[in-house]
């Protein structure tokens, strides 16, 4: 049976920043959404900020415009952020991770997943290792507990995966084939006008596209989303 087949058909995605959640798994949710599944996407800050790679500042509120479009474009059933605004944004490695591990918990009583799709832990980008290791904390497997257990925790990569060598390594194991999905992954990721780069830069469209189909080598398709299995339990 497909993952796509499977019920109930609720997945939860985390992204530390809005526009995580299309680079790392914009493939994955625009094939669940077409297959029926109701996603919701947690954030851990949706914030302008001053870029140091384009130069210029983008704005809050207009971050949150490119969070509505892109969750739209992808069909996304509903996103909640944590922080909004500068406050705690490229800061996430000084908030308590109570506070991250409660966000994330609450997510998933509301939701109640079958899937959950994490942050990796080999990043570079310290927001990134926080918030994995809050999913890891928020996701610990206690099906007795007052928590959900969810039976498929996936963990998505990044375009600079391996750089820096240990530990910042990304070792996928699961390929998302997302050959029939990728111009909605392009189009969602357009959304994130303000994120967008010129090539070479890994943020920019080619490489994004470029990113998929190498991935797509390793899985035998033309283009590929990649997840490290952070859990699998046959139920």
């Amino acid at each position: 049976m497909s993952l796509f087949e499977l019920t109930p058909r609720k997945a939860l995605v985390v992204a530390p920043h809005a526009d995580d959640e299309v680079l790392g798994a914009g493939g994955l949710i625009a094939r669940l959404s077409a297959s029926g599944w109701q996603i919701h996407v947690l954030y851990a800050t949706i914030s302008g900020y001053p870029s140091m790679v384009l130069g210029d500042v983008s704005r809050t509120e207009a971050r949150i415009a490119e969070v509505e479009a892109a969750t739209k474009v992808l069909g996304v059933a509903g996103y909640e952020a944590l922080f909004r605004g500068e406050g705690n944004h490229l800061r996430l490695d000084a908030v308590p991770q109570a506070e991250l591990i409660q966000f994330i918990e609450a997510g998933l009583m509301r939701v109640r997943p079958f899937l959950a799709v994490i942050p990796c832990f080999g990043h570079y980008h310290q927001d990134h290792r926080a918030v994995a290791q809050a999913c890891v904390a928020a996701l610990r497997p206690a099906p007795a507990a007052r928590l959900p257990f969810v039976p498929v925790v996936l963990a998505y990569g990044h375009g600079a995966a391996g750089w820096g060598g240990a530990p910042f390594e990304f070792r996928p194991t699961v390929f998302v084939d997302i050959s029939q999905v990728i111009e909605i992954k392009m189009k969602a990721m357009a959304c994130y006008a303000s994120q967008l780069c010129d090539a070479p830069h890994l943020r920019s469209p080619d490489k994004i596209r470029r990113f998929s189909e190498s991935w797509g080598n390793s899985a035998g398709v033309a283009h590929a989303e990649p997840f490290e299995c952070t859990r699998l339990a046959v139920l």
